[in-house]
C-alpha cells in the first residue's frame, strides 16, 4: 500500500515541523450565509460572528499552508460551517449520545456530499474549538484513521494557533488552561492502556465527568512526544505511525517505536505534566504576511426554505433521519423547486427504503438542474440502491438501468473531477454488474489519489479485486486494513473479507481431490432420474457428482449468479431483471448442483463471479430470513 505510506510520511512531517518550527423553529431565526474565499458558512448568528469565524479559519488554513506547502487543503468534498447563535438553538442539532443530544461545544461530521462543522458563536471567546473541528477535517482528508488519542491529541496542540499583531508571526502549542486545570484536579489520571483503547463510542469520550480527563491526556502525550522529552520521543512518535500504516498491531508497532512499556511511558507524561511550569512552543515567522480580504466575503439572507434545508441536511448527515424530516419537507413546502431540498430527502427517503419516491424526486432534479455533479450523483445513487435492494421495484431494463446509473456517475465525475464518491459509485454499479472491473479498478485508484485516507475506498478497492479473481492482491490490501484501522467496524468488515477468500483458496484447491476420492469409494451410481420438470431432459455435466434426485417443488429465479459466499454455510446472490436477491442455506451440501452448458464442467468455486453465470434456482421463501436454494441449475447463455 505504497500510497498510504505515503500518507503517513506526510503526517509525520507535520508533526516533526511543529516541534522545527431541531425543530422547525429555529428557522424562523434571521439566517445568514457568508462565503469566503474557501469557506461557506451559515448561521443564526450575527453577522459579524459569523465572518469572525470565518476570517479566524482562513488565517489558520494561511498558516498552515506557509509551514505544510504540501498539505491538501482542497477537499473533495466542500465543507459548511454551521455558526450556531448559542447553545440553546444548538442543542436540537447536536449528535445523540444514548439517545440525548451531546454536551459537544462543536463537532465535525464528515459525508459524502458535504463535510459539517458546528459551533456556536459563543465559542468566539476560544478559537480554539473551530480550530480543532478544522485538524480534523485535514487529517481525514489527508491520512485517515487514527488512534483516537491521537487524532484528539494532534488537534488540540494545533488549535492553539495564535496569530500575532504583526499578522506574519504565529505560534502553535501554548499549553490550554482548561487542560492544566485539568491535571490540577482530583481526577483519575487514566492509565495509558485504557487510554489508547478508548474509542468514539466510549464514556470517556462522551462523558462530561470522564472527558475532559481524556482530552487533556491526550493532549499532553503528543505535546511531550512531538514537542517535550528534548526531542528524543520525536521520531518515535513518526516511527509509530509508519508501523501502524505498514499494518502492524498496535502493541509490537508501539514497543518497536518506543522501545519500551506502557508504564514507563505513562510515568514520563506524568512527570512531565507534574513538573512543568512553561511548555514548549513552536513559532513561526514568515516573509509573506497572513491577510484575509474581509471586504470580499459575500453574505446573503437565507430564506425559510433555504435554512430548512440546511437543518435538514445537517440532522441527515447525522443519522437523525426522523428529526431531519420535518426540515425537509417544510423546506420544499416553502420552495417546491428548490433543488438542494430535492436531493437532500431524496436521500432520506433512500434511507427510509421509499426509492419510489426518492427516485421520482431526483428525477424532477436532475431535468431541472442537470449541470450540477452532486444532482447527478444522487440520482445515479439512488438507482444503485434501489437495484441492491430485493424490496424496490426497478422499472428499467437491466442493459438500460444499468447504462442509465452510469451516465448519471460518470457526468458527476466529468462536472466535478476531485468528487471521490462518483468514483466509488461507479465502482459499485460495475461491480453489481458484474461488468467493467478494469473501469472499476481505475475509478477507485483515481479516488484513492484524491483522497488517500479514505479505509471506505481502500476497501472497495479490495472487494473489486475479489471481483476480478485477484484474490491475493485483494488479501493484500485487506491485510493492511485489518491491522492498521482504529475503527472496529472497518475491521470486522476486513476481517470477515479475509475469512472468505481464505475459504475460497481452500474449496478450490481440496474440491478436486475430494471428488476423486468419492468416486472412488462410491458404489455405482444408477442411471439419473429425469431432470425437474421444469426442464426438458439434457445431458447434464454434473449429474455424476451431483446425481439428480425427485423433482423439487419450491420458488423458482432465473438471473446471474454474482457471488457465492461460503462462510457459514452458502449464501448466494443472483441479479435479475427486476431486483439482486440474496438466499441462504446452512447445508449447502443438500443442494443440487446441475449444469446444462460446457461452460461449467468442473467443481463450483467460492467467491464472486465476473461476469455473472447464467442459473436458475429452486428455493423455499423462508419468513422473517433469506429464502432457501434447493437446487442450482447452471443454463445455456
Amino acid at each position: 500500500m505504497k500510497q498510504q505510506y505515503t500518507n503517513v510520511a506526510f503526517l509525520c512531517v507535520f508533526m516533526l515541523c511543529l516541534s522545527g518550527f431541531s425543530m422547525p423553529a429555529f428557522a424562523a431565526d434571521k439566517w445568514l450565509s457568508i462565503h469566503t474565499k474557501n469557506f461557506l458558512l451559515v448561521g443564526n448568528a450575527s453577522e459579524s460572528d459569523i465572518r469572525r469565524v470565518g476570517r479566524t479559519l482562513e488565517e489558520f488554513r494561511s498558516a498552515v499552508a506557509m509551514v505544510f506547502p504540501k498539505m491538501e487543503q482542497t477537499s473533495s468534498v466542500p465543507a459548511t460551517i454551521f455558526v450556531f447563535k448559542n447553545d440553546e438553538s444548538f442543542k436540537p442539532f447536536k449528535p445523540l449520545y444514548k439517545g440525548q443530544p451531546s454536551n459537544a461545544l462543536a463537532f465535525f461530521q464528515p459525508g459524502e456530499d458535504v463535510n459539517y462543522i458546528a459551533v456556536t458563536a459563543t465559542t468566539l471567546t476560544a478559537p480554539n474549538i473551530v480550530l480543532h473541528e478544522y485538524v480534523h477535517f485535514l487529517l481525514r482528508e489527508n491520512v485517515g484513521g487514527l488512534p483516537l488519542w491521537i487524532s484528539e491529541g494532534l488537534a488540540e496542540c494545533y488549535s492553539t494557533f495564535d496569530l500575532s499583531g504583526k499578522q506574519n508571526e504565529f505560534t502553535i502549542g501554548r499549553a490550554p488552561e482548561q487542560h492544566i486545570t485539568t491535571f490540577s484536579s482530583p481526577q483519575r489520571f487514566i492509565p495509558l492502556k485504557e487510554l489508547l483503547a478508548v474509542q468514539d463510542n466510549s464514556p470517556e469520550y462522551n462523558e462530561e465527568t470522564k472527558q475532559g480527563m481524556f482530552y487533556a491526556e491526550s493532549w499532553a502525550m503528543v505535546h511531550y512526544l512531538v514537542l517535550g522529552a528534548d526531542g528524543k520521543r520525536r521520531n518515535q512518535i513518526a516511527q509509530l505511525l509508519t508501523l501502524l500504516a505498514k499494518g502492524q498491531a498496535f502493541e509490537d508497532a508501539f514497543g518497536d517505536a518506543f522501545q519500551t512499556d506502557y508504564g514507563t511511558l505513562e510515568d514520563e507524561v506524568r512527570e512531565y505534566v507534574r513538573k512543568r511550569t512553561s511548555w514548549p512552543m513552536m513559532k513561526v515567522t514568515s516573509r509573506d504576511t497572513i491577510q484575509v480580504d474581509v471586504r470580499s466575503m459575500l453574505t446573503m439572507t437565507l430564506s425559510e426554505a433555504e435554512s430548512e434545508f440546511y437543518l435538514g441536511d445537517l440532522l441527515l448527515h447525522l443519522n437523525r433521519f426522523a428529526d431531519a424530516e420535518p426540515h425537509l419537507t417544510a423546506a420544499l413546502s416553502k420552495s417546491p423547486n428548490l433543488t438542494a431540498a430535492q436531493a437532500s430527502l431524496a436521500v432520506l427517503r433512500v434511507r427510509q427504503r421509499r426509492y419510489d419516491e426518492a427516485l421520482a424526486l431526483l428525477k424532477k432534479t436532475v431535468d431541472a438542474d442537470s449541470k450540477n455533479p452532486i444532482v447527478n450523483f444522487y440520482y445515479a445513487y439512488v438507482l444503485e440502491r434501489a437495484d441492491a435492494d430485493a424490496a424496490a421495484s426497478v422499472t428499467n431494463a437491466p442493459a438500460e438501468k444499468y447504462e442509465l446509473m452510469r451516465t448519471h456517475a460518470k457526468k458527476s465525475m466529468e462536472l466535478a473531477p476531485r468528487y471521490v464518491e462518483a468514483y466509488a459509485l461507479l465502482a459499485r454499479i460495475d461491480l453489481n454488474a458484474g461488468e467493467n472491473s478494469n473501469e472499476a479498478e481505475a475509478a477507485l485508484k483515481k479516488a484513492t489519489s484524491i483522497a488517500p485516507g479514505r479505509e471506505d475506498l481502500q476497501m472497495l478497492l479490495a472487494q473489486t479485486y475479489l471481483r476480478a479473481n485477484r484474490t491475493q492482491d485483494a488479501r493484500s490490501v485487506l491485510s493492511v486494513i485489518e491491522r492498521s484501522t482504529t475503527n472496529p467496524d472497518v475491521r470486522r468488515r476486513a476481517t470477515a473479507l479475509l475469512d472468505q477468500t481464505e475459504q475460497t483458496f481452500t474449496f478450490t484447491e481440496i474440491t478436486p481431490a475430494i471428488e476423486k476420492d468419492i468416486l472412488k469409494q462410491a458404489p455405482p451410481q444408477p442411471a439419473p432420474a429425469s431432470v425437474p420438470a421444469s426442464r426438458k431432459p439434457e445431458d447434464t455435466v454434473l449429474e455424476p457428482l451431483t446425481p439428480v434426485g425427485p423433482a423439487v417443488v419450491g420458488e423458482k429465479i432465473t438471473g446471474l449468479l454474482i457471488n457465492m459466499d461460503c462462510s457459514n454455510g452458502l449464501t448466494i446472490r443472483i441479479r435479475t431483471d427486476r431486483a439482486t436477491i440474496e438466499l441462504h442455506s446452512s447445508e449447502p451440501q443438500r443442494i443440487q448442483f446441475l449444469s446444462y452448458t460446457t461452460d461449467v464442467t468442473d467443481s463450483v468455486r467460492c467467491g464472486p463471479r465476473n461476469p455473472g453465470t447464467p442459473v436458475t434456482v429452486t428455493y423455499r421463501p423462508v419468513t422473517g430470513a433469506l429464502g432457501e436454494p434447493l437446487v442450482i441449475e447452471f443454463i445455456q447463455k
